[in-house]
């Protein structure tokens, strides 16, 4: 199982803007195989940053497993 290490968060970030950047180059090249996998990406790192989110809270609260959350 992957694990996200919050000190990759700024990394995260930049794979972000970077994926957002390709998706718009997609949009007008019209590749629509590319905007689907791209779009998929996005969700896929929506969902990591929402992870980095639960554990700044379990951070906020001392919870155990604060550095990795799979």
């Amino acid at each position: 199982m992957l694990r996200l290490d919050l000190a990759q968060e700024p990394r995260l970030l930049k794979i972000e803007t970077n994926t957002r950047q390709r998706l718009g180059e997609a949009q007008r090249m019209q590749w629509l195989g590319e905007v689907a996998g791209l779009q998929e990406s996005l969700k896929r790192i929506a969902d990591k940053k929402q992870q980095a989110d639960r554990l700044r809270a379990q951070a906020g609260r001392g919870e155990e497993g604060v550095a990795a959350l799979g």
